[in-house]
């Protein structure tokens, strides 16, 4: 077709058929991929999820980003949700998944939060625990009193999201290793809401 067809009504890129008002509202479905993120982020700041916290549209998108993952496990999660808005992962001591998994034998590691995505419990007491970050995933090993003692006996189920604090790294061989989380290590337990 010709440009000038005047059968075709023509548009402006600045024009818009609907009201400012609906324009904002959301679609109902999401957007798959980076522009899901920052639709789901621009969501929550219009609930009100970010409200008391004096960000601009750009600081709720940039920490939406920060909390990407291939899968939803964090958007969704709301364990994940209230450590990041508690302000852990911006907090100069933390350490993600990915740099963790670069350390070396007995290092010390300030601060790691993440969520429990898998738990198995031994003969022995303790736990062996797969645990995820956006940055990736690392095993962990519970110590029998950190689960059946202390302030948050028996909630590390899959979905909660643990704070944990000066974590020592042992690494048995150059390509394995795990952190070992002992009672005092657990800072804080955030379980996942029943209604996610």
């Amino acid at each position: 077709m010709d440009k000038g067809d005047p059968k075709r009504p023509r548009i402006d890129v600045g024009e818009s058929s609907s009201p400012p008002a609906a324009r904002h509202r959301p679609l109902g479905h999401i957007i798959p991929g980076p522009a899901g993120l920052v639709q789901m982020a621009l969501e929550q700041k219009e609930v009100g999820i970010y409200e008391g916290e004096g960000l601009n549209t750009q600081q709720v998108i940039h920490r939406a980003l920060n909390v990407a993952s291939e899968d939803n496990d964090f958007l969704e999660n709301s364990a994940w949700l209230s450590a990041v808005r508690e302000g852990y992962l911006e907090l100069p001591e933390y350490t993600d998944l990915a740099t963790v998994t670069n350390l070396p034998n007995l290092s010390r590691v300030k601060l790691v939060v993440a969520l429990v995505k898998s738990c198995v419990r031994n003969e022995l007491g303790s736990r062996l625990l797969e645990l995820k970050d956006p940055t990736g995933s690392f095993w962990a090993t519970l110590h029998y009193k950190a689960c059946e003692e202390g302030i948050f006996p028996g909630i590390y189920d899959v979905g909660s999201c643990l704070i944990l604090r000066e974590i020592v790294l042992f690494r048995p061989t150059r390509k394995s290793g795990y952190l070992n989380i002992t009672l005092n290590n657990v800072q804080s337990v955030i379980q996942k809401s029943i209604l996610d």
